[in-house]
């Protein structure tokens, strides 16, 4: 009988101690994340101590300009078998960020189709963040709201 309750409890300490640690990655890696010539896409955290999740915003920039949006959390890391998270995009129409619990140096962005980013392009890990953000980036951090704006580069402004 004791090897059944020690057998019982080692059990249950297995599952309590993968779930903790589980749970310490449910977060999108902050980051610079390159995707192949001028394509790179930036994702900045803000702790926020009084609420239950933190804020993260998204800065894409390419040849075309730039684009920075809040990012909402669609499918949690838990609901997917605690293999990967989507994030779409506030303000943006069906696009989202998709990254593996084990493979926190990429992300997947493109179009969210059911559960899954679809026809995207990987983006591979390039760096951390700066500490020096833009005006606009700060106040999508600080907001509240969804937030989005776009800035295009002079070559596209008419």
């Amino acid at each position: 009988m004791k090897k059944v309750l020690y057998g019982i409890a080692a059990i249950a300490l297995s599952f309590s101690s993968n779930f903790i640690t589980v749970n310490s990655v449910q977060a999108l890696e902050e980051g610079i994340y390159w995707g192949g010539g001028s394509r790179y896409i930036s994702i900045f955290k803000q702790a926020n101590p009084t609420s239950e999740s933190d804020r993260y915003c998204y800065s894409g920039s390419s040849s075309n300009g730039v684009m920075i949006a809040s990012l909402k959390l669609k499918i949690p890391r838990y609901q997917t078998g605690i293999d990967y998270e989507v994030y779409t995009l506030q303000g943006v129409n069906n696009l989202a960020i998709q990254q593996y619990a084990f493979k926190r140096d990429q992300i997947t962005f493109g179009k969210l189709v059911g559960r899954f980013v679809r026809d995207g392009l990987v983006y591979k890990r390039d760096g951390d963040v700066s500490t020096e953000r833009s005006p606009e980036l700060q106040e999508c951090l600080t907001s509240t709201k969804p937030y989005f704006k776009q800035i295009l580069s002079g070559r596209d402004r008419r």
